[in-house]
C-alpha cells in the first residue's frame, strides 16, 4: 500500500506562538513536523498538503463585507494572508521540490502538469475553509498520486478544524468508489484548539476508519522508496 503523507496547514500564523492564530503547542511539534517531511522526501513517498490562502478581505474575517457561501460569518482575526509572513510554511515543511495548486479548477492536461512534470516532492493544495478537498482539483490529484492502493498519513493543525476535515474528507474519498486505502492520523503530530474538541474529532473519525498512530509509526511506513 503507497504511504501519501498529508500535511495540513503547517503554517507560521497557526504554528507560531505569534501567529494571528496559534494553536497552542503546534510550535512544539515542528521536529515531528520536519522529521515527516524529511523521510517522505528522503523516500520520495509523495506529500499532498494544504496550506489556508486568503485575500485582504476574506469573508472569514472579522469585519468582513461579505458573508461566506452558506451565511457563514465566522469573525476570524486576519490570517494567512497570501504573501504574508503568516501564509508561509514552517521551516522544515516545504521541500525543495513543491508545487501550489491553485484554488481554482484546472483543465485535465495543467493539473496532469503540475501533479507529473519533473516529480515534485509535494503539492500545496490552496484552501479558504477547512477542508483541502474545497479545492476544486483536490480529488483529481489525489488519484493521479495514488495510482492505486494508498496510506493516508495526516498530520498538522488543528486536530479539531482543519486535521479532522481532512481526516474525514479522505475516509470518504476512499469509500465513493471503494477505493483501497487507510487512513492514519499521526497523533503526537497533531494539535486542537480545544483539547475536548480534538479528544472529539479523533473519536469522529476513529469511528469512520481512521486509526491513530505515533510519529515514529508513521516514519516507519515511508521506510522505503514509495
Amino acid at each position: 500500500m503507497r504511504p501519501i503523507l498529508i500535511d495540513v496547514d503547517t503554517q507560521h500564523d497557526f504554528c507560531d506562538p505569534n501567529g494571528a492564530l496559534f494553536v497552542r503547542g503546534a510550535d512544539a511539534l515542528a521536529p515531528r513536523f520536519q522529521a515527516l517531511v524529511a523521510r517522505a522526501v528522503d523516500t520520495g513517498t509523495p506529500i499532498v498538503g494544504s496550506v489556508d490562502s486568503h485575500a485582504f478581505d476574506a469573508w472569514e474575517f472579522a469585519g468582513a463585507h461579505d458573508a461566506g457561501p452558506n451565511g457563514e460569518r465566522p469573525g476570524f482575526p486576519p490570517h494567512c494572508v497570501k504573501g504574508t509572513r503568516g501564509w508561509l510554511k514552517v521551516a522544515g515543511t516545504l521541500p525543495p521540490r513543491t508545487r501550489f495548486v491553485p484554488n481554482v479548477r484546472l483543465p485535465d492536461d495543467e493539473l496532469a502538469a503540475l501533479v507529473e512534470r519533473r516529480s515534485p516532492h509535494a503539492l500545496m493544495l490552496e484552501k479558504e475553509v477547512y477542508s483541502f478537498f474545497a479545492n476544486p482539483n483536490a480529488e483529481a490529484a489525489l488519484a493521479r498520486v495514488a495510482r492505486g492502493a494508498a496510506r493516508f498519513l495526516v498530520f498538522g493543525v488543528a486536530t479539531d478544524y482543519c486535521v479532522r476535515a481532512a481526516a474525514l474528507g479522505l475516509c470518504d474519498w476512499l469509500a465513493k468508489d471503494r477505493r483501497e486505502g487507510d487512513v492514519w492520523l499521526v497523533g503526537d503530530a497533531i494539535a486542537a484548539v480545544d483539547p475536548a474538541g480534538g479528544e472529539a474529532a479523533l473519536a469522529e473519525c476513529l469511528a469512520r476508519g481512521a486509526r491513530t498512530v505515533t510519529t515514529r509509526e508513521a516514519l516507519a511506513a515511508m521506510a522505503g522508496p514509495a
